[in-house]
């Protein structure tokens, strides 16, 4: 369906979408059938989006700790519910994990309908059109990503065509996996339009593809997801475009998670990140410790709720960032729907370090708005040995004399009252596609405290 007109027909259709979900769960989804019972509720108990809060919060660990809780039991499923409904499609992972296994997102025939239309909503508001052609430059994991089957899915109901760089980890008996030097030349004679993929690879493949004079003059577009996109990083992507011929090029940046199978998108370059189907899904900021939603416009952790799903169900489910709402229509198109009007933090952002709390946040800023910085990482460490300290290793790549050098250590240690090991790296050095999806900025290697 199309997106609703009004705050009200919004909440209406919310409201019946709701009431259908609760009767999937309390029937076919071991861990809500066993939520609901525990707190004496029936499907009938939520007639509106506002009976939400009713429910406690779902965390990420009751999640990753038995995904399978979460899955249709199709076969509890009531009669009234459809063949679409009852069917597993496909299965997504998250890179949530417990005992170093991804945790599977299970997808039915609806589901995947659902998704598919999303996908269109989002082509439509991000800008794509049916004369582009798609570069996906997510690597190819050792399973499948929410974020690499969002660009299949976009260009499958968009009728776009995508080439794949098909990039990450070379540990297989099969050669399916291309280096970055490959990839350029697999994709640079199909004239791509849109570049989509991870900031930190699609940096280094813009870079490396300028430097050995590549032809990108047809990208107007570039997508990213997984990793926050800085001023610096789009200009220093834009200045490599353009010197490979590009002309006028947009920007969008998707606060994207594997829950919500696409991700909050941008209508404009500078717009807030916006989830255009709110038919399909309730974001509500909450406090975690009583679980009771906190005012829009105001800080709370992020919690989402599968208004129109079957497979893989989350009802107020943590997604583990600190955010800002607005109801307020987008500015720019005026669609409605939440927008994320201040920057997503994580909440593992404050580490403990020689008895202090680190803001990682504010080293990351800071780094991120000089001109010349490129790929940043902070690792805490620890020898493991008697009395050993811990130690906040800075390493980042950057351009520059001695003197920037200096004063950037110098601000740093202003900054998270403390002195880092601050360690100059060469560009290129901190992010391998071929063995992670994308860049790990904070690192925490010191072993278990007895």
């Amino acid at each position: 369906m199309d997106e609703p007109e009004t705050a009200e027909s919004i909440k209406q259709v919310r409201s019946a979408r709701l009431q259908r979900t609760m009767q999937a769960v309390a029937a076919a989804h071991p861990f809500y059938r066993s939520v609901l019972a525990d707190a004496g509720l029936t499907a009938d108990d939520f007639q509106s989006i506002d009976d939400l809060e009713k429910l406690p919060l779902t965390s990420k660990q009751d999640y990753i700790s038995d995904p399978q809780a979460f899955r249709l039991d199709e076969d509890a499923l009531p009669d009234n519910f459809s063949l679409e409904e009852r069917v597993i499609w496909d299965i997504a992972y998250t890179s949530g994990t417990t005992g170093g296994k991804p945790s599977p997102f299970y997808n039915t025939t609806h589901d995947i309908y659902g998704i598919l239309d999303q996908a269109r909503r989002c082509n439509d508001a991000e800008g794509l059109v049916p004369t582009d052609i798609i570069a996906n430059l997510y690597p190819v994991a050792a399973f499948p990503t929410g974020a690499f089957l969002s660009v299949i899915r976009s260009g499958m109901i968009g009728g776009q065509p995508v080439v794949y760089g098909m990039t990450g980890s070379a540990n297989s008996d099969f050669k399916v996996r291309n280096s970055t030097t490959e990839a350029i030349g697999k994709i640079e004679p199909v004239r791509p339009t849109v570049l989509w993929g991870v900031p930190s690879f699609i940096r280094r493949f813009v870079a490396d593809a300028c430097a050995r004079g590549a032809d990108f003059s047809d990208v107007r577009l570039v997508v990213t997801s997984g990793e926050p996109v800085s001023d610096n990083l789009r200009n220093e992507l834009r200045d490599n475009l353009q010197a490979m011929g590009a002309k006028d090029i947009g920007f969008r940046a998707r606060y994207a998670f594997t829950e919500m199978q696409g991700g909050l998108v941008q209508c404009a370059d500078d717009a807030a990140p916006q989830n255009i189907t709110p038919d399909l899904y309730f974001l509500e900021t909450v406090n975690p410790e009583t679980g009771k939603r906190v005012p829009y416009g105001e800080e709370g952790h992020m919690a989402i709720t599968h208004l129109h799903r079957r497979g893989t169900v989350m009802l107020r489910y943590i997604v583990g960032d600190v955010v800002t709402l607005s109801l307020d229509p987008c500015p720019a198109s005026g669609r409605l729907g939440e927008r994320v009007v201040v920057t997503p933090r994580r909440t593992g952002n404050l580490v403990k370090c020689r008895g202090m709390l680190v803001n990682t946040d504010v080293v990351l800023d800071y780094l991120g708005a000089i001109e010349g910085v490129g790929d940043v990482q902070i690792e805490f460490r620890r020898d493991d040995a008697p009395g050993a300290m811990d130690e906040m290793i800075l390493r980042l790549e950057i351009d520059g004399d001695d003197v920037a050098r200096d004063r950037i250590s110098a601000d740093i240690r202003t900054a998270v009252s403390m002195r880092p090991d601050v360690r100059f790296v060469d560009r290129g050095t901190l992010y391998d596609q071929a063995k992670s999806i994308k860049l790990r900025r904070i690192v925490d290697s010191r072993p278990p405290a007895d």
